[in-house]
């Protein structure tokens, strides 16, 4: 048994397979998770490689059964590993998605608002709300693409040398710019790199540049919203490091 940043996850042995089985967090605690379009997004994902292979999803009961997918890497990522990840990455970024899978990040955003009324820096709070809406539309126009929104180490998992992406909780058709903030400042991918990505190859190396560094505020600014909105259980942060996180992160808007 194990428990993630929201979620509780428990691992077996049944027939020679080990599987896991997740426990969905309350929406409380995984906020802004829609568990109806993750369901409807894996169901679109199954069959590639770097997807989770699932048992069966009872998302209106609360629970997944999937397949173990094996541990999260070391990082740094070895190479073959990172390049498997951008492989994926390309691969997502051409999927057809319907409409009604796109995430409305506006909506997102303004959720946000009563989730932090009443805490001690409401009113800095709810400027850094203000000040998404801005960083958003200023970010260079490109598709709305399959967009996981929560890359990191720990939803990465190597089985026999394959790369599998898991946790599609925050999945959704969405702004690819979320992924690429993701890419660099977890796992070092380099501007030219990300140029080469499906959904950034009409842009010149200015614009990348421009871009990632409003789109990596902007990863961040919603990852401390989330922080105040849920609370710290499941994370490494202290109290006074998300105090001066916040702090920075507006002063840096």
């Amino acid at each position: 048994m194990a428990c993630g940043s929201s979620n509780w996850l428990y691992r077996a042995e049944h027939q020679g397979q080990t599987l896991v089985l997740r426990l969905n967090a309350s929406a409380d605690v995984a906020f802004g998770v829609d568990r109806q379009r993750e369901a409807r997004l894996l169901e679109q994902l199954a069959g590639t490689d770097w997807a989770p292979r699932l048992v069966h999803n009872d998302w209106q009961q609360g629970w997944c059964l999937m397949a173990w997918h094996g541990p999260a890497p070391s990082l740094p990522l070895a190479n073959r590993l990172r390049q498997q990840l951008l492989q994926a990455v390309s691969e997502w970024q051409q999927l057809p998605l319907q409409a009604e899978l796109e995430l409305d990040y506006r909506a997102l955003f303004e959720a946000y608002r009563p989730q932090l009324a009443g805490l001690p820096l409401e009113p800095q709070l709810m400027q850094l709300i203000d000040r998404l809406h801005g960083a958003l539309a200023a970010l260079p126009t490109v598709k709305p693409v399959l967009t996981h929104h929560d890359l990191h180490g720990a939803n990465l998992c190597v089985l026999d040398q394959q790369l599998v992406v898991v946790d599609w909780e925050y999945g959704a058709l969405g702004n690819p710019w979320f992924d690429a903030a993701a890419l660099q400042r977890r796992f070092g991918v380099s501007a030219k790199q990300l140029t080469q990505l499906p959904a950034f190859t009409t842009l010149d190396s200015q614009a990348m540049e421009q871009g990632l560094k409003r789109a990596l505020w902007l990863s961040e600014s919603l990852e401390c919203l989330w922080y105040w909105a849920r609370g710290l259980g499941g994370s490494d942060l202290t109290m006074a490091q998300l105090l001066r996180r916040t702090g920075q992160l507006l002063q840096a808007s």
